[in-house]
Formats: C-alpha cells, sequence, structure tokens
C-alpha cells in the first residue's frame, strides 16, 4: 500500500484523517513539526499531509525544508487546514506545496484529491508529459524547453500541466479556476495574467497557447 503521512500538532486532525484514508492507504502522523523532517526522511511516504499553523516550526517552513532535501524533495504535499486567509494558501504553494484542503472538508474529497495528486505522481505511470521541444518532468518538477530549464512558479506548473493533458482542447477559464486555484478568491483576470506570464517564461516553445475569446485557452500542437 501507498504511504500517507500526516503531520498536524492536534492529535485528533491526525487520527482522523488516517481514519478516513486507512481503507486505502498506509497512514502514520506526528505531532511535533520540529521533528517532522527527520520523521519524513525516515518513513519516505508517498505523500504528505501536513497542517498549516502549528508551534514552533510553521507548515511553510516545514514545506521549505522538505523541498530543499534532496531525497525527499519530490514527495507531493497537500496542506490540509482551517482559519487561513488567501495570501496564506498563495503562500503554501509559493513554498513548494501541491494542494491545499480547508477544514472542515468533506472525507470523500479528501480521499479524491489524495488519489489525484498521487496518480499525478506514481511511480507506475509516466512521469514526463512531452509536447513538441516542451518537456515536463512530474516528479521533479522541471519543465524543459529545447532541453533548457524554465523556471515556473507552482501555479505556473499546474496551468502548463493541465493545457498538456488537454493539448488542443479548449480548457475554460472556471476549468482554470476551479482546478489550479481551488477555494481561493479568483477572477478570469488571474487566470489571464497567469497565462501572459507562462508564455513568455516558454518563450521558444514550437506550440503555442491561443486564447479563445470569452471562453479560456488552447495548447496547440503541431503533428
Amino acid at each position: 500500500m501507498q504511504k500517507i503521512a500526516i503531520i498536524d500538532d492536534f492529535e485528533e486532525s491526525c487520527q482522523l484523517m488516517s481514519e478516513i484514508l486507512s481503507p486505502h492507504f498506509e497512514c502514520s502522523y506526528i505531532c511535533q513539526a520540529e521533528k517532522a523532517l527527520d520523521y519524513v526522511k525516515g518513513l519516505n511516504p508517498d505523500l504528505i499531509l501536513m497542517d498549516y499553523k502549528m508551534p514552533f516550526v510553521t507548515g511553510v517552513e516545514l514545506c521549505k525544508a522538505i523541498k530543499d532535501t534532496a531525497d525527499i524533495k519530490k514527495i507531493p504535499i497537500i496542506f490540509v487546514s482551517g482559519a487561513v486567509t488567501s495570501d496564506e494558501r498563495i503562500e503554501t504553494l509559493e513554498a513548494g506545496g501541491d494542494d491545499f484542503l480547508a477544514k472542515p472538508f468533506h472525507p470523500k474529497e479528501l480521499l479524491l484529491r489524495v488519489q489525484k495528486r498521487l496518480k499525478d505522481y506514481s511511480k507506475d505511470n509516466n512521469n514526463e508529459l512531452v509536447a513538441a521541444n516542451l518537456r515536463m518532468n512530474l516528479h521533479s518538477r522541471q519543465v524543459y524547453v529545447n532541453e533548457v530549464e524554465v523556471t515556473l512558479t507552482p501555479k505556473q506548473f499546474e496551468i502548463l500541466k493541465l493545457l498538456l493533458d488537454n493539448k488542443n482542447n479548449l480548457v475554460s477559464r472556471t476549468q482554470f479556476m476551479t482546478e489550479i486555484w481551488g477555494h481561493f478568491d479568483v477572477t478570469p483576470r488571474n487566470v489571464d495574467s497567469q497565462i501572459n506570464y507562462l508564455k513568455k517564461k516558454i518563450d521558444g516553445f514550437s506550440g503555442m497557447i491561443t486564447a479563445v475569446p470569452s471562453f479560456g485557452y488552447r495548447l496547440d500542437i503541431k503533428n
């Protein structure tokens, strides 16, 4: 079974998530964030569920430490927390977090989000998406154009992945807002802004991100 590590200073929260997921995964947890980095190194889980607000070491600080550690930096991290502002949620993604689930949550939503992230990172799946001269590694979260690495923010990475998953097909602004931003306060203008930044960063890509007026965007790849 795939292993899930849960990091939360409230043991009740750890137990709840473990009970929800344990029929499907091998779950274990730690309630001391200051010891969690060594715990994760020893466990080497397939995915981490982590609180945002914890004493001694915050979730963001711990996330950065994990992403700076070679052996475990590829492990996907889902933040699960309550009473967090939009700016704080964005901070978790900028630190390297892969998703954010607000408390209280529906048990099925937790399970579905975990399954989706594990599918993206599964060692059994192809860990690369390729389109023309662009290559995207889902495990290392690196993107290359003509074998030259380009640096994307976590959000830009997810936008590009969504376009690649649906290449030559329309992705609506609503789909971007739902799948990339989740529960965040966001407008179509935010989508347009991030798409424009993304286009500049992958300059040299032989495909094209095409705007479909009033609807969304399409990644066009010539056969």
